[in-house]
Parts: structure tokens; sequence; C-alpha cells
């Protein structure tokens, strides 16, 4: 059987918590204390995502949201932390430190979008990791095998990430080769693209002010949703999980989507 530690370590490993924002919460969220044969992966953990994991006997769900972000001055009843607690089901969760890490979410977002000769960009911090210090980059850039309009495009990334289903984008007006991804809320970052000589940005959500931007300066912007852009690397987190946890049942949920779209 295996340790809830145990499980954290080899999330350390290959996403080191080391990375991780200033302002974030990722890492060990509760322990239950019991032995882990059974995993959950979520993005977020919600009542159906803690529900999922009663009926299929799991004690550990691994997320990428954090369920405790800032301190939690009270639980409700009917709240997924109090349900989770309820369940003894432990959490951990790996949340900018799986955004910025090699094989994380913008790895695998700009791999499912089949971008080619891919780099890092948009460097958030500067970290102590292995006794040296590194530079951390959220964002990853591209290029797609052939160019394309923004419509193009923006058709494109609908169905790699939604299966044909809309997204929000911004016309550039001029061919997309070069492409930027950050999963999440990224859409700050549009300020850097010009410089970098990027002609689309895929993000999960973005303001006003950052599409206006795009508009007046001629890049292409697409929000794809939160959900669809992160949810990409749930499979190659649950791989870790399970190459390095071979006794152990790793299984993806994806019923914490909160979004619908009209027919």
């Amino acid at each position: 059987m295996t340790a809830v530690n145990e499980v954290y370590s080899l999330l350390n490993e290959a996403y080191p918590y080391a990375l991780q924002e200033d302002y974030d919460n990722s890492g060990l969220m509760a322990d239950c204390g019991r032995s882990i044969d059974k995993i959950v992966v979520s993005l977020d953990i919600t009542l159906a995502v803690v529900e999922y994991a009663q009926s299929v006997g799991a004690q550990l769900i691994v997320s990428h949201h954090p369920i405790i972000f800032k301190p939690v001055r009270s639980i409700a009843f009917h709240s997924p932390l109090n349900a989770l607690m309820q369940a003894g089901i432990s959490a951990i969760s790996a949340h900018t430190n799986f955004d910025i890490a090699s094989g994380g979410v913008n790895d695998m977002l700009a791999s499912k979008l089949n971008l080619q000769n891919v780099t890092p960009v948009f460097q958030v911090s500067e970290k102590p990791v292995g006794g040296l210090m590194r530079k951390n980059y959220i964002g990853r850039a591209g290029y797609l095998l052939r160019e394309m309009s923004p419509a193009e495009f923006a058709a494109y990334v609908g169905m790699k990430l939604r299966g044909r289903k809309a997204v929000e984008y911004v016309n550039g007006g001029r061919p997309v080769k070069k492409v930027a991804v950050g999963g999440g809320a990224c859409g700050e970052f549009i300020f850097e693209c010009q410089a970098q000589g990027i002609d689309a940005f895929v993000t999960g959500e973005c303001k006003h002010h950052e599409l206006i931007y795009a508009k007046d300066n001629g890049i292409t912007m697409i929000a794809a949703g939160h959900y669809a852009t992160e949810s990409v690397a749930l499979e190659a987190l649950a791989a870790t999980l399970q190459s390095g946890l071979p006794g152990v049942e790793v299984t993806v949920t994806r019923l914490d989507d909160p979004v619908s779209f009209t027919e």
C-alpha cells in the first residue's frame, strides 16, 4: 500500500513544488491517514468529483486547482472541502508548478495544438531549484505546420480543444503561423506577444481590455475556456502517477467541467 507522502514525493520530483508562484497553495491539501490504492485525477475538487471518488473507492484525489487556495475561515456543510473530509479522502494539488514544469499544462496544450519547435515564453519569476536559480516561464510558443487565417485557426482550436464547439476570439487581421499558449487565465500575457513576434495567443479566459489590445495590435487572441485549456494535461498527470505507482489504480474524471453550450 502507498502512503500520501509517497504520492507527494513523486509529484514533487516530476513537477517540483519549488516552482510554484508565491501566491499559490499547491501541495498537500488534506491527509486523512489512509493508505492509497486508488487515485482520482481531476482539474478541480467539486462535490461531483468527491462523490465519484467515493463511488470508485479512491482514497486520494490529485487535482490541478487547490481546494484550499486562501485561508479557510469557515467550512459549510454542503461544500466540497467538508465532503472530502467526511469521506476520509486525502487531496494533493499541483497548480502553478504543473503549469510551469516541463511536461505540464502548457507543454500538453502546445502538443494538443501540434505546435512545432516549442520554446518557453512569458517569464513570471525566478526560483531556487536544486541549489540553482531557475527562470520560470508560464507559457509556450511554437509554430503551426502551415499558415492559417485567424478564423481558420480559431476553428482549429475549437476542434482540438472542444470537439468543434465554439471559442471566443479576436481576429488579428493577418495570417497565423507563430502561436503562444497559456492555459487557464493567462490573458495578461497578450501584452508581451507583439515583442516576441507572436501571431496568435491561445488562453482560457481573458479580460475585455486584453481583447481590445489584441485587436488594436493585430494579434489573434482566442479564449478557449479555462477548463478546456488545462484539462488537456490530466492524462499526463495520471500517467506520471501510474508509472511511478504501478500498484495503484489511477483514473481521470471530467465531472468538474461547469460549462455547457447552447445548441
